[in-house]
């Protein structure tokens, strides 16, 4: 059986590398199959690199197999982004543990604390005009830092036949910018796109292989959050509140906050900061946005294979996927999704809608750069790694 992730990789670093090496000292027969977003992350924002470069990466770095997580499952709330994570990896048929990272290191305590049933608790903490986080922090009187509650949710949704795996975070922190040799993704990040990134620092904390393709993506222009200012633009201004009203998440007279707030902002951050409260974090607002532009009014709870990248043990993984499971595995969306018949939402299954979701977010994605890049999905194929290559150029010196 083998091993579940649920990841971002945004970029794949040092100390994603150490979580899958201990995970294999633990089951060193195991396959490692990873649940990974895709276009956008959980907190609503464009990924650094595309998903198939960061999946390529994921798998150059110990994963046997990446597969994507639908858009209708990462970018929502952690309770959702653990439960949609969850939902598919167990509908693999293949996977009997969840690896997951947290910043306590007391598995029985996070169990202990997972089991409180704080969901009414939670409401009433969040009427007050606080967000999820802070009232989770408040009710379980621990620093609910972003990986322990992850952490608790992945419990809470985890079903019998999933065993967990903690696996201790090291090195800096999620909102820690400092370069070390286990950075944040987010120090990163913040580094790469700075006007003269300091390269030599951040290549203590990534591949060869990953320094080598944000040189590249920086030297080509890194995709841009801002370039969402102006199709947003439009859209508000030529979209009712009442249509605005159905969008996912559009409650509580959002929508003419958002109305209010577009009539004066500058930019894109602006707009995101005039909407940002105690109650509604920039994540929130970040994501809100996204269901705006792409029209999102629901979602299916209906999950596929959408295949990123293998190498050999994933492949015969892949098989076995196909024999236990029922999901649809797609490795060519035109066998799907045609172009064709890409605006016929209709008649799709519910499947293919979020199929189709998760083409427009990469479309969306594909447009935040000078130079517009869109229905990669239909040419883009899974990437497949040989064996003897694994891990050849991804050296990492571990704390």
């Amino acid at each position: 059986m083998a091993v579940g992730i649920i990841a971002e990789y945004n970029p794949f670093h040092s100390g994603h590398a150490y979580q899958i090496s201990e995970v294999k000292k633990i089951c060193p027969q195991a396959e490692i199959v990873v649940a990974m977003s895709g276009s956008f992350t959980q907190r609503g924002e464009p990924a650094i690199l595309d998903k198939w470069t960061r999946a390529n990466l994921a798998v150059e770095g110990g994963a046997d197999l990446v597969i994507e997580l639908p858009f209708c499952s990462v970018v929502r709330s952690a309770q959702d982004f653990a439960c949609g994570g969850v939902r598919l990896l167990n509908a693999l048929g293949v996977v009997d543990k969840l690896a997951f990272g947290a910043e306590i290191s007391d598995l029985e305590k996070l169990k202990s604390l997972a089991q409180i049933n704080f969901s009414n608790k939670i409401k009433s903490e969040m009427s007050e005009g606080i967000s999820y986080a802070a009232a989770a922090e408040k009710i379980l009187q621990i620093e609910t830092l972003p990986n322990t509650i992850l952490a608790l949710e992945y419990l809470r949704a985890l079903p019998e036949n999933i065993q967990p795996i903690l696996i201790q975070r090291v090195g800096a922190g999620y909102a820690d910018l400092t370069l070390q040799e286990i950075s944040s993704a987010s120090a990163i990040r913040n580094e790469v796109y700075k006007k003269n990134p300091a390269w030599e620092k951040i290549s203590k904390s990534i591949s060869a292989k990953t320094l080598q393709t944000l040189q590249s993506e920086k030297n080509s222009g890194l995709v841009r959050e801002d370039f969402l200012f102006l199709p947003l633009m439009q859209k508000i201004f030529s979209t009712s509140t009442d249509y605005a009203k159905n969008i996912f998440g559009m409650v509580e007279g959002l929508e003419n906050l958002l109305w209010q707030s577009s009539k004066s902002a500058k930019n894109f951050s602006n707009l995101v900061s005039k909407m940002t409260s105690k109650r509604y974090q920039t994540s929130r607002i970040k994501r809100l946005l996204l269901y705006f532009l792409l029209n999102v009014t629901e979602f299916e709870v209906a999950d596929y294979v959408r295949v990123l990248a293998f190498n050999q043990r994933g492949q015969f993984l892949l098989k076995k996927i196909s024999q236990l499971s029922n999901l649809p595995i797609v490795t060519k969306v035109t066998k799907h999704l045609t172009e064709k018949n890409f605006l016929q939402k209709n008649f799709y299954t519910n499947y293919q809608k979020n199929l189709a979701l998760d083409i427009s977010a990469t479309n969306l994605r594909g447009l935040l750069f000078a130079t517009p890049k869109i229905f990669s999905d239909y040419t883009t194929s899974p990437i497949k790694q040989d064996s003897c290559n694994l891990q050849q150029n991804a050296t990492y010196n571990f704390c």
